[in-house]
This record gives structure tokens, C-alpha cells and sequence, in this order.
């Protein structure tokens, strides 16, 4: 499962969904400001404090990051660290992997330090994010395999959470389930989800004591053995709203009231690729970015039409207070006009209004994903994947300090993506091992000619025999092919290049998605099934991953 907390307000006290597990990864990606003397992070039992299992501090007056544990009293300070990642001015990725004896600790794709358990990591239940650090978002990540079991936060689902669940149906499938229960047993379930392969239908029920009356028409069957799917659950008022594969699939009324459901399940005949938790940010949402935008980032916000809405904005601001400051760039969509308005707003003015025609997504009151690059001159849009609109900027984008969504939309995830410095080495937490996935996000530049995704065996960036590469990934624009192939002991292996169709276009977004199997690497592009690669070395020696070429890369995820 991954919880997304979107909005931190220093010092901050986030809960754990079900408390620290060995597996579990939280991932924290912000910025040291230039005026910081340091930061600290409390992985605690108690809200109010109680134990700190670990304090971790970058203390930037000396360089130095102070990792310790509290129990009535601080114990013994621990130091030492092969560099020092979190220097003022600099964006830092910090991932904490839970492993049965120790914190796993890398910064920005790197090893950084091990910290031993002196505290049962079980019972720590809370993260504090202390000040001096300007943070941009933080995930927690519990491992995904099926059979799948999680709490919701604050052990209750309410409306306006959302959760989405990524994977692929097996072979042989007979069938799978998702469950929203109401206790840990499953004895009471206030929704169940069960595509059936045997049978091509999808079942919806709920069980209290006994089961209750089954609901099974549906538009089609997008869950075949061997299909990658996209399920989307959306609690609204009064009912579920049901989405696959960015499609409306089914509608089911609550039998019961929606916070009495606390846990979720997922099993069965299929792989979990991802499991996302969202919660809905508050009606007038704005996410800081003291230190601006930048060249090439990307800004994501996901959300959902209010059955009844008729508009919203997405709005960067070059201050804090969407009243008050000016806005670089308004996007907002307007379903009683089918039309996006796109505008400015500088000393209080508007400028001159662009009008253009609402995709399908607004139109449909379908879920949205609207990404924005930041361009030098302009920004781009993309809604669900696609290719949406430019907006030639009206000043400078790095006097943006924040992002605002409001009006009739549930928002989900307003997130800031911003490009890695290439070329972009990072270790994979944890061993590589069937059931893995792997997750790149990018956007193919303007002219592109190629671009490189490596599963390696060591952080060597050269291709002299310094390391063995068990899957180069090489989409290359000019051909129109992606050529695949391994290193080994300096030497290529025989190149594969076959393909159904070439799925990269210069200048557009792309998210490729790697399954781990037993015998191959099952490769999707944008949801879709796009080549296979049988493993011709032990997977079990891959550790990093590179990228490299004509593209800009994001945090890769790694689940």
C-alpha cells in the first residue's frame, strides 16, 4: 500500500497506516533551504513523543547527520557516514527501507547509512517531521504482494478517498477480490469486488453475517488472464463510483455507512503491481514552493468532478494566497461551457483569455490526471495521458512559489516532480525478486534520438566491462524500435528489436512500468502491454538501475 501525504506544515505529525513493518519504505523528497541550520525526523510510538526509535538530523553547520534513539533518556550517538547529501540550497530523495535488523538509509539513489534496531520497529506508529527543511511530499509503502492486507488511515474509509489498485491478472486466473471490511477478519464486508475469469462477469456484494443480494451487469469484462488493469474506487456520497482502465465500469450504493469500513483486501489470481491510498485535500488547496519552479518540472494533480460540478481551477501562484498574489498560470475547466479556460493574472488584472475545447475526462466526469511541464517560455498539459495544450508563459516561471487547486472537484494529489541530473544512478532498495515492479516516468525531449533504461549490477555509468547490464532498455526515435539486450563481461548479447508498434513520441510524458517474473520482464507503456524480455542473467545480481539519454527522468518508483 501507498499512503500519499501531500501537504507538510512543519513541524507535522503524520500516523503510519498499521505502524512499521519489514519492507515498509518511506520516501521523503524536499529541499534544504539555504537559511537552514539542520532538520531531524522522530520515528515515535506516541503522538505527543513517547520512544523515538530513530532521530535522524543533517546538521548542516557541521555536515554531519546525528542518527540516535530515545527511551527515557537519549542513548549513544552514531555519526559517522560516507558523505554529507543535505548541503543548503540542494533537493534530496531520502528513502527509509525496514529490513528484520536495521533502517536501510539511501539519499537520493545512493547508499547512505544503516541504523540497528535498538527499539522494536514495530511499535513505532508515528512520523515527525521537524522544521528547517522545506518538504514536498512523503509516501509510505508497505509491501504489495497478494494476498494484500491494509487499514485505512485513521482506521476508518470517508468519503472522498479514493484507491486505486494496478496489476496484472494471471495466466490461469480463476478469479480475484477486492474487499472493504469492516473488521480485521473479514467476518463483515461493506464492499466486494470480485471479477470472476471463469465466468467473464465481475460481482459486487457485501456481507453482513450472511451475504447479501449480488449485483453482476456490467458494461464489459476488462480483467482477461494475462491483462494488465486499472481499477479506480472513488467513495462518494452515497455510493462507490467504479473506473477501469480510465473507463466508468459500475456504480454500488452503500449497505452500510462508509466509515464503518476500516480495512482493505486484495487476493486471488493476480499480480499487485500498486496500491494507492488517497485522501482528499481540503476544498482550497495550495502546496508551497518557497525555492520556485523550476526548468522541467511537472506538476501532477489528480481528482474527480463533483457529481454535480461544473468547474475548478489548478493555479500557480507567484505567492502564497490565491486572493493576493498573481497568477502565472490559470487552467480551468468549465463543463457548463465544454470549454478550458486558460489565463494570467498580474497586479490584480487578467490578461487575455484562451479558450479551448474540454477533453473527454472533464466532459465525462471521468478521473483526471492532469500533468503541467514547466518549459523556459511555456507550459504543457496533459490530461489522462494525452497531449492536451500549450500556454505561452506570461513571466518568469521561477517566481512560482505554490500550487493551488480549488472549485468542484475532489483532489486527490497535487505533487511536484522535478527532473533528475543525468546521468541518474540509484540503487534498488531491497533484492530484485519475482512479484517486483519498477516504475519510470519521464518525457522524451524535442528532437529526441534515444533514450537508456539499465538493470545493473554495480553504479558504474560506462559500458567498458565495469559492469553487467541484465536488461538495457534503448527506445531509439530514428528507428522507431527499442532495442533490448544484455552486457555481460564487457561483451553484448544478441540484440531483440521485435515490437508491435513504437509507443514514444519526442516531446510527450511516458510511464513504463517493469514486472519481475520468474523467467522474464514483462515491460507496459502507459497501461499498456508492450514487450517481454526473458532473464539471461540471475536476476538476484541486479542492484541499480541507470538512466540516461534524451529525456527528462523522475523519481522512479521501486514496489
Amino acid at each position: 500500500m501507498s499512503y500519499q501525504v501531500n501537504k507538510i506544515s512543519a513541524p507535522q505529525i503524520i500516523p503510519i497506516p498499521g505502524g512499521l513493518k519489514v519492507g515498509t519504505q518511506i520516501v521523503i523528497r524536499g529541499k534544504t533551504p539555504y537559511s537552514s541550520d539542520g532538520f531531524s525526523l522522530n520515528f515515535q510510538n506516541e503522538y505527543d513523543g513517547g520512544n523515538i526509535a530513530l532521530h535522524f538530523n543533517p546538521r548542516t553547520d557541521g555536515n554531519s547527520v546525528v542518527r540516535n534513539s530515545f527511551q527515557g533518556d537519549w542513548h549513544d550517538e552514531e555519526t559517522d557516514s560516507p558523505y554529507f547529501p543535505f548541503l543548503e540550497g540542494k533537493k534530496f530523495t531520502l528513502r527509509f527501507l525496514v529490513t528484520p535488523d536495521e533502517y536501510d538509509i539511501s539519499v537520493n539513489g545512493k547508499d547512505f547509512v544503516k541504523f540497528s534496531h535498538r527499539l522494536p520497529f514495530n511499535e513505532v506508529e508515528y512520523l515527525r517531521l521537524n522544521d528547517n527543511a522545506e518538504y514536498y511530499d512523503l509516501a509510505i509503502q508497505n509491501n504489495k504482494t497478494a494476498p494484500f492486507n491494509a487499514v485505512f488511515p485513521d482506521r476508518r474509509l470517508r468519503e472522498g478517498v479514493a484507491v486505486r489498485i494496478r496489476g496484472v491478472i494471471l495466466p490461469d486466473a480463476q478469479s480475484f477480490a477486492v474487499n472493504f471490511n469492516c473488521d480485521s477478519d473479514g467476518d463483515n464486508t461493506g464492499f466486494h469486488f470480485n471479477p470472476r475469469q471463469f465466468s467473464n462477469i465481475v460481482l459486487r456484494n457485501s456481507k453482513f453475517g450472511d451475504w447479501g443480494e449480488e449485483e453482476t451487469e456490467s458494461p464489459d469484462f476488462p480483467f482477461q488472464p494475462g491483462q494488465y488493469f486499472d481499477l479506480l474506487i472513488i467513495a462518494t456520497e452515497g455510493r462507490f463510483n467504479v473506473y477501469v482502465n480510465g473507463k466508468f465500469f459500475t456504480l454500488f450504493n452503500y449497505r452500510c455507512p462508509v466509515e464503518d469500513m476500516k480495512y482493505i483486501y486484495c487476493g486471488g489470481d493476480l499480480s499487485i503491481a500498486d496500491v494507492d491510498i488517497y485522501e482528499p485535500l481540503p476544498g482550497d488547496f495550495s502546496k508551497e514552493i518557497k525555492s520556485g519552479l523550476e526548468k522541467s518540472d511537472m506538476i501532477v494533480v489528480k481528482g474527480f468532478f463533483y457529481p454535480e460540478g461544473e468547474s475548478f481551477s489548478i493555479n500557480l501562484l507567484n505567492g502564497y494566497s490565491i486572493a493576493d498574489s498573481d497568477i502565472a498560470f490559470h487552467l480551468n475547466p468549465r463543463r457548463n461551457d465544454g470549454e478550458v479556460i486558460m489565463n494570467s493574472r498580474f497586479d490584480g488584472n487578467w490578461g487575455d483569455e484562451e479558450r479551448v475545447p474540454n477533453p473527454p475526462a472533464f466532459l465525462e466526469l471521468l478521473p483526471f490526471e492532469v500533468k503541467i511541464v514547466t518549459k523556459g517560455s511555456k507550459f504543457k498539459v496533459y490530461v489522462n495521458g494525452k497531449k492536451f495544450e500549450s500556454y505561452k508563459a506570461r513571466g518568469n516561471v521561477d517566481d512560482i512559489k505554490s500550487i493551488n487547486a480549488t472549485g468542484d472537484a475532489y483532489i486527490f494529489e497535487v505533487k511536484l516532480l522535478q527532473r533528475l541530473d543525468q546521468p541518474i544512478i540509484q540503487k534498488i532498495p531491497g533484492n530484485l525478486q519475482p512479484g517486483r515492479w519498477l516504475f519510470f516516468l519521464g518525457t522524451a525531449k524535442k528532437d529526441a534520438q534515444n533514450f537508456v533504461i539499465n538493470l545493473q549490477c554495480n553504479d558504474s555509468m560506462d559500458y567498458d566491462g565495469s559492469t553487467d547490464i541484465a536488461l538495457h532498455f534503448n527506445p531509439r526515435f530514428s528507428d522507431r524500435q527499442t532495442v533490448r539486450n544484455h552486457l555481460l563481461d564487457g561483451n553484448w548479447g544478441d540484440e531483440e528489436r521485435d515490437q508491435a508498434e513504437f509507443p514514444f513520441e519526442e516531446k510527450d510524458t511516458f510511464e513504463i512500468a517493469m514486472q519481475v517474473l520468474n523467467d522474464e520482464y514483462k515491460i507496459y507503456v502507459d497501461g499498456k502491454h508492450y514487450i517481454d524480455y526473458n532473464h539471461r542473467m540471475d536476476m538476484n545480481r541486479v542492484c541499480h538501475i541507470m538512466l540516461a539519454g534524451d529525456a527528462n527522468f523522475f523519481e522512479p518508483e521501486f514496489n
